[in-house]
């Protein structure tokens, strides 16, 4: 059996709807009073924003002063363990490393007592003085 496209039932396309009485524009122009003539509230307030906690500069600061120290201890880690390095450079390192551990006492000291950071900066400033120590006591000698 075949279908033949001219025997439809029903109507395809559906009826279009009636258009109102008046033109497009007027209908378009009624609805831009209507929105004007109701009533608009005045804009609420906006809530504040939570207040971020700035990034205090001498934080940032110390921070980078330990990670610059722990570095020098890394540094002069290694030169310990190289045989080809002399107790005269291990010296200017080690002075090197005392400076920094008087600089970062020194900012340290600016730190609350509760901030973990200050925390942190006496462990490595006890290890920079360790390391201190055990060179000028000669534990290197031998």
């Amino acid at each position: 059996m075949k279908i033949d496209p001219n025997m439809i039932i029903g109507a395809v396309v559906p009826k279009a709807p009636e258009a109102k009485s008046g033109s497009i524009s007027s209908g378009f122009e009624d609805m831009l009073r209507d929105v004007q003539k109701a009533d608009t509230k005045e804009a609420s307030p906006v809530q504040a924003m939570p207040q971020i906690n700035n990034v205090n500069p001498l934080k940032v600061e110390v921070l980078t002063m330990s990670e610059q120290a722990i570095d020098m201890l890394g540094t002069y880690s290694k030169a310990l363990l190289d045989p080809g390095n002399t107790l005269k450079t291990i010296g200017t390192m080690v002075n090197d490393l005392d400076v920094m551990r008087s600089k970062l006492d020194d900012a340290g000291s600016f730190l609350a007592d509760d901030d973990p950071l200050k925390e942190i900066v006496g462990d490595v400033t006890t290890t920079l003085l360790g390391e201190i120590m055990r060179y000028r006591r000669g534990d290197l000698i031998g």
